[in-house]
């Protein structure tokens, strides 16, 4: 059993690290084609964004809280074929549909997440959306299928398929390359069907090949899938209050995301019209979604493996009443993750310049300074997204959709409400910004809210005050070495023969990346000295089991799997 979850467990994690490792290689390439700003880089984002914003509602609802579910329980009867088959037909006949009525409503979808007059963004952003819009089918029969192989024990495919995607969707966007070059600066009339084929249409065929290749598995564990029609034995009616909340959550967002995307694309446009700026010099929704990506990493590597890890484990102590265990592995993710954000957190505010160049060598010098503004404003509340991940799983835990719900509202509602106050208040030139400092801000005030409602459930006893150390503690220490990072980043950029200024600054790839190795390995030592010297119990705790394991000679560990193999052989499984 042991072994079975270790083996899984590493077909997923090498499988997501080569998809963000594609991912960002598509990322690289896309920027290289459309660029960061410009009519063709906003309204790609917006026309890509608007299919997995649908998918998004759909998920959240009919399928994440009945469909999936389902599937689990479908296979522990004696008629699981064919009631898969069924399962499965529903599915495809619920995402058709979709699929169907988005793409007609496309050109109103793009005037509501676009929210401009101009007529050029919305045309373009229209046909990129038609293009992408069939993703809405193919992620959700990847979602089912996936869930099935998983269900089944087979992860092979399910995990390293989205790697195929981005294979494809690179493909298409290296052909644009070669022939047309960077086409940020043309104009509409220049994006004809088969070059947005070559960018949008390229990823919709990934994302088939991504969904399609799972029945090759299902096939060979002896799944056949049959159209078989009727609604009957799946207990479409159970949706309660966990699935009613989560499918709030998802709206909620989304109401949050169009007012983002509205003010984010119409930045520059704005600015042209009431200053004369060039519409390329501009931060709008594309420079947005660049920094988000960049910003998302380390949460998504982190803060998502904690708390996918940590979830069955909670449930189980709460499912048996043992608040006590809950609580401490609750503080424990809490705390390690903090621990961890914080550092990333602070190289991604004191040097995003160079992370950018890095990780995004495509997009010029000009482009990166646009995108570090927002990426220093979304860093400082990586803290606050994670541990909202963390807690919205542990309400789940206690079969609690409504407190989730709740805080969703009071989370992307203060951000509304800040994007809207910025939009009246800032030049359209810093509007970018300003949308980035209210998803923090937002985060900032709905997070003690969270915190008092999640509190009650565990019986007034969170363990706030070892939290609120911990993090103290890592803020603390992200600050001083911040400090000290910040101070020589001038002298160790001009070493290295790079210039950032606001305009006209430059700085290679190879200059970056030295720049980026430099500076984080004194921001890593200057953050560890400082958790060390401030009696941090996490550093202390992994210190100490490092040291065990090296004082390990080989010669014991020989003598004890000689003298106990079985026990061993657990020991290792486990492990």
């Amino acid at each position: 059993m042991s072994s079975s979850v270790g083996r899984n467990s590493l077909i997923m994690a090498t499988g997501t690290a080569a998809s963000r490792v594609t991912g960002q290689l598509r990322t690289i390439l896309l920027a290289a084609a459309i660029g960061t700003t410009g009519l063709a880089a906003n309204a790609y984002q917006a026309g890509s964004m608007i299919p997995q914003s649908v998918f998004t509602l759909v998920s959240g609802g009919i399928f994440n809280a009945v469909l999936v579910p389902q599937i689990v329980r479908t296979l522990k009867e004696k008629d699981a074929q064919e009631r898969l088959n069924r399962l499965i037909t529903l599915a495809i006949g619920i995402l058709l549909a979709m699929t169907v009525v988005m793409a007609a409503a496309s050109p109103l979808l793009a005037r509501l997440y676009v929210g401009s007059d101009d007529h050029q963004m919305i045309a373009l952003t229209t046909s990129f959306t038609l293009w992408c819009m069939p993703q809405v089918f193919f992620y959700g029969l990847y979602t089912v299928l996936g869930q099935i192989l998983a269900a089944k024990d087979h992860f092979l495919t399910y995990a390293w398929s989205s790697t195929g995607a981005n294979i494809i969707s690179c493909a298409g966007f290296t052909g644009f390359i070669l022939l047309f070059s960077k086409a940020n600066e043309q104009p509409l009339e220049f994006w004809t069907a088969d070059k947005i084929a070559l960018t949008a249409g390229t990823w919709t065929l990934g994302v088939a090949f991504q969904a399609l290749i799972l029945f090759l598995p299902l096939a060979r564990i002896g799944f056949k899938y049959k159209p078989s029609f009727g609604l009957g034995g799946f207990g479409l009616r159970s949706m309660g209050p966990v699935a009613l909340g989560s499918l709030g959550v998802v709206i909620t967002s989304e109401i949050c995301g169009i007012i983002l995307t509205r003010i984010a694309t119409s930045a520059p446009q704005r600015a042209h019209e009431l200053t004369g700026a060039s519409l390329f010099s501009v931060a709008g929704n594309a420079t947005y979604q660049n920094a988000y990506t960049l910003f998302i990493l380390p949460y998504s590597l982190i803060a998502v493996s904690v708390s996918t890890a940590m979830f069955p484990k909670i449930s189980r102590s709460i499912a048996a009443a043992n608040l006590d265990e809950a609580r401490h592995d609750l503080v424990s993710a809490l705390n390690n993750v903090g621990l961890l954000i914080m550092f990333f957190a602070a190289a991604m505010v004191v040097f995003p310049e160079p992370i950018i160049r890095a990780l995004l060598p495509s997009v010029s010098m000009d482009e990166t300074m646009l995108i570090s503004y927002a990426l220093i404003a979304l860093s400082m509340g990586i803290p606050l997204g994670s541990a909202f991940l963390l807690i919205q799983r542990t309400f789940y835990a206690f079969e609690d959709g409504l407190h989730p719900f709740l805080s969703a509202v009071m989370q992307y509602g203060f951000t509304s409400i800040f994007m809207i106050i910025g939009m009246m208040v800032l030049p359209p030139e810093h509007w970018v910004l300003g949308i980035a400092c209210s998803v923090t801000l937002g985060g900032l005030l709905a997070l003690p809210l969270t915190l008092m409602m999640l509190r009650r459930k565990f019986e007034g006893n969170l363990g706030g005050r070892e939290i609120t150390r911990t993090y103290a503690k890592a803020i603390v220490a992200a600050l001083a070495s911040g400090v000290v990072v910040w101070l020589i980043k001038r002298p160790v950029v001009a070493l290295l023969g790079a210039d950032i200024r606001p305009v006209g600054g430059h700085m290679s790839w190879w200059s970056a990346l030295a720049i980026c190795v430099v500076l984080t390995i004194v921001l890593a030592v200057v953050y560890v000295a400082v958790l060390w010297v401030v009696h941090t119990p996490e550093l202390i705790s992994a210190y100490h089991s490092i040291l065990a394991r090296l004082h390990k000679t080989p010669a014991s560990e020989d003598v004890a799997v000689t003298a106990q193999p079985e026990k061993s052989r657990r020991y290792v499984n486990q492990s």
